[in-house]
């Protein structure tokens, strides 16, 4: 198994320069100049599978729900909202888009258990964590498709994205 780290497709590159010491450059292949509703986009056509949605505030909500489809409403006080809900709409999920500032993608060791931990957390515009999705299996026991689509999208967006 290899070791757990933040996923990143980032990697360092050394310039050719005609001083004597090296520069080192980071080169991103992730996507860029992309939307939140595009990342949204692609999320729902990957095929995430389950996935826990976590929001923490004074209480923690944790459930668990398939990455569904995703739809798109204009509310006069939310501004627009996106929508991951189940079919029988007893699960919903609602992102104003106007709230996330970035969206990160991180591969990381469970804090108990030996198994590694998918995640995709979107931030606020102080830095706080307003939502984060985790993919869902017990005790590190994913759908291996599921990760494949975690992985599929860690790599076309990078580490982080801004909006």
């Amino acid at each position: 198994m290899l070791a757990s780290r933040p996923f990143t497709n980032a990697r360092p590159v050394r310039a050719a320069r005609a001083a004597t010491r090296p520069v080192t450059v980071r080169v991103q292949a992730a996507a860029t100049n992309v939307s939140l509703r595009q990342l949204l986009d692609d999320a729902s056509a990957a095929g995430l599978g389950k996935t826990r949605f976590i929001v923490i505030g004074d209480a923690i909500l944790e459930s668990v729900n398939e990455w569904a489809a995703v739809r798109y409403n204009e509310t006069p006080s939310r501004g627009l909202l996106a929508t991951i809900a189940s079919e029988d709409k007893s699960f919903e999920c609602h992102i104003p888009l106007s709230k996330v500032k970035e969206v990160k993608f991180a591969k990381s060791k469970a804090k108990a258990g030996d198994y590694d931990v998918y995640a995709t957390r979107f931030f606020g515009e102080d830095g706080k964590v307003i939502l984060s999705c985790v993919l869902h299996g017990s005790a590190g026991q994913y759908d291996p498709k599921s990760v494949a689509a975690w992985t599929s999208l860690a790599q076309k967006y990078g580490e982080s994205v801004k909006f």
